[in-house]
């Protein structure tokens, strides 16, 4: 007879990699409770997925308990939107922390964690709030696999309906600065799905990329220009600008939290544009793509190419927009 599957407990449902998650899962024939904030916001990012239940968080325990099939794997997707310093600290840490103490109460045989790849050298508060909870998590009595991905191709994807209106590519410094190895969410969720499925209980940090080669800014630009049929025009900017204008900020965002997040922002934009989402090699202090994991089948071209095709467009971070 065939042993059926566990069930899970999904955080972060309605983000950007939840979304495709908690789909595969279901499919798959997972039972999966999902946590949110709201749950008539969260049926318009999940639709059509079988064996799902959705709850208030603070309902969540009350759920569990009342489950015939208690869960007994957690996964936490949940990240800041804003990237904001006490919005980091209330969601990365303290957020995770809470299901971590669930996940303790009720023995959860595992928690799997999707962080980031950037915590390797951690300078923002997002990246330090990220990595405290990461070491928590390793300290706990729960076996965890910590997820590391580098650039996901949503996020390279903000320039395209700048091209298609004729304008430059925007690029810090010569375009070659940072480089990546970048995961489609598919594959990183095809990836995450093999974490649940692993046999052994240990804990364990992944990070991983996409099949490569790594693929810089001006490579990128290129790619688009190339698909779009429009002629190569880049627009060069010093990154340091941002920390100019961080600077300039310091002495008012000591009166507002709001201007401090602001200048939390351009320190996110510097460290994006001047650092590589790649394997950070401590020894020689520099990142290696070499050893940077590959995985999965996509490929950001074929992205690009249905995007255009599908006239989607994407908004990163699209509360505090740079361009």
């Amino acid at each position: 007879m065939k042993k059926p599957l566990p069930r899970i407990v999904l955080a972060g449902c309605t983000g950007y990699i939840g979304k495709e998650l908690v789909k595969l899962l279901s499919d798959s024939g997972y039972l999966i409770i999902c946590p949110v904030r709201n749950i008539e916001n969260a049926t318009k990012y999940i639709s059509n997925c079988q064996n799902l239940i959705l709850v208030n968080y603070q309902n969540l325990k009350e759920t569990i308990e009342r489950s015939s099939s208690k869960p007994t794997i957690l996964v936490s997707c949940i990240a800041s939107r804003s990237g904001g310093v006490k919005d980091s600290w209330d969601v990365e840490y303290d957020a995770n922390m809470k299901l971590l103490e669930l996940a303790n109460k009720f023995q959860f045989k595992r928690f799997i964690l999707l962080s980031a790849i950037c915590v390797q050298k951690p300078d923002l508060e997002f990246q330090k709030a990220k990595l405290a909870f990461e070491n928590k998590l390793q300290k706990s009595s729960i076996p965890s696999d910590i997820i590391r991905p580098t650039a996901f191709f949503k996020s390279l994807s903000g320039q395209i309906e700048r091209i298609k209106k004729g304008k430059s590519f925007l690029l810090f410094g010569n375009g070659d600065l940072t480089c990546c190895k970048p995961i489609s969410e598919r594959d990183l969720c095809i990836f995450v799905k093999r974490m649940i499925e692993r046999k052994k209980q240990k804990n364990n940090i992944h990070i991983i990329g996409g099949p490569g080669p790594c693929i810089t800014p001006l490579q990128q630009g290129r790619i688009l220009f190339r698909l779009l049929k429009k002629r190569e025009k880049f627009y060069r900017i010093n990154p340091k600008l941002f920390l100019v204008i961080s600077r300039c900020l310091y002495p008012l965002s000591k009166l507002s939290s709001r201007l401090n997040d602001y200048r939390e922002f351009l320190r996110i934009a510097y460290y994006y544009a001047t650092e590589s989402m790649l394997f950070w090699n401590s020894k020689v202090k520099e990142y290696d793509s070499d050893l940077t994991p590959e995985f999965g089948t996509d490929v950001l071209e074929d992205f690009y190419k249905d995007l255009i095709a599908s006239k989607t467009q994407y908004s990163e971070l699209k509360d505090q927009k740079l361009f």
